[in-house]
């Protein structure tokens, strides 16, 4: 059964909440859906593609005994870790994907690690922007997004659809505060410690090329582009 564009505000609450319930039922620990459409008075990089106006925004929360190990860099388990929870979300899109396509809407799978500019260090549509437009969290100093369920332990994955989702409110602001513990600790002191606010540049927060070459050493030792320091040591993502 196809569901139309054009479904008053109740019917589109209920399609919602049923996709929402369909997605956390095969796997992901958090859901949200955010309103591109707010991105057009913001020179968004980069740019949304046409024809989109919702995206889904999907997380899989992170082992918290693994990411407790990490102290001075990743380890091995965690590099398989990050492997294993990557392709449990590029499962889950695909399922988003057929659910919606079966049902005549049009789709854009973002799988959760992928880059395609390379000069930019950027993905076809940021997994972060369609998670803090969806309200699961904000970008903190670290450039990452810490997530209200989970802080940084999260992976992420996006859907980009023209399906008339009910969207969630986003999150323009900062909770970081004054903390500077990812700064401090950032091996290859990437992280500015300038506070996130809704509309910033990436650049504000952190060199991404400093990160990535930092990334690239840690490849050499994993197999992966990894680090984790920031993950670990954000206060909002321990569990006592």
């Amino acid at each position: 059964m196809q569901v139309s564009n054009q479904i008053n505000e109740e019917d589109a609450q209920i399609f919602t909440n049923n996709l929402k319930k369909f997605i956390l039922e095969n796997g992901a620990s958090i859901v949200g859906i955010a309103d591109l459409t707010i991105l057009i008075d913001y020179k968004h990089e980069p740019v949304v593609p046409r024809g989109f106006s919702r995206a889904i925004s999907i997380g899989i929360g992170l082992s918290d005994e693994i990411i407790n190990k990490i102290k001075k860099g990743p380890t091995n388990v965690y590099a398989e870790h990050y492997r294993k929870t990557n392709e449990s979300l590029d499962e889950i899109t695909k399922l988003i994907v057929s659910e919606l396509e079966d049902k005549g809407f049009k789709t854009l799978r973002i799988p959760a690690s992928q880059r395609i500019n390379w000069q930019k260090l950027y993905g076809e549509f940021p997994h972060k922007t369609a998670a803090i437009l969806s309200g699961l969290g904000w970008i903190g100093k670290s450039a990452m997004l810490i997530t209200f369920e989970h802080g940084p332990r999260v992976r992420l994955a996006t859907v980009l659809t023209n399906a008339p989702l009910s969207v969630d409110e986003a999150q323009e602001t900062s909770n970081c505060g004054s903390c500077k513990i990812c700064v401090d600790t950032c091996p290859p002191k990437a992280i500015t410690g300038e506070l996130w606010f809704f509309g910033d540049p990436r650049h504000k927060m952190y060199d991404a090329h400093a990160c990535n070459k930092h990334l690239k050493i840690q490849e050499q030792r994993v197999g992966e582009t990894i680090c984790g320091i920031c993950i670990a040591v954000c206060p909002f993502g321990k569990k006592e």
